[in-house]
């Protein structure tokens, strides 16, 4: 592959038992993408609706000053941790129970314990 810039084509030609089956021929052009360069503007609009479709916040460069703040107490991506006690889960006590004796059965009748 080249990385310059300019026209390419590429043909492409596809055989069969040494009879040629079908041909094709692409014509490309390569040159860094100006898409950017087009159209630079905020499109406040657009921007309003998709913050107010997903739950976010439209922000103006004035008003940037209280983003993080705002960001600070947003709550997002907290996640809540519930922690319970074995005896509130009786099969998983159980079932450690029985992993651990196992174990100790497992050491004791192959001499490691």
């Amino acid at each position: 592959m080249s990385a310059a810039e300019g026209a390419y084509a590429t043909k492409v030609d596809a055989t069969r038992d040494g009879k040629e089956v079908g041909s094709g021929l692409a014509h490309t052009r390569a040159a860094p993408g100006d898409a950017e360069y087009f159209d630079p503007t905020m499109h406040a609009a657009r921007l309003r609706r998709i913050a107010d479709e997903t739950g976010g916040r439209f922000y103006v460069a004035d008003a940037a000053a209280a983003l993080p703040e705002d960001l600070k107490y947003t709550g997002r991506g907290v996640t809540t941790i519930e922690e319970r006690d074995l005896w509130h889960m009786p099969i998983v006590l159980l079932l450690l129970l029985s992993l651990v004796t196992v174990e100790w059965g497992y050491r004791r009748a192959v001499g490691m314990a």
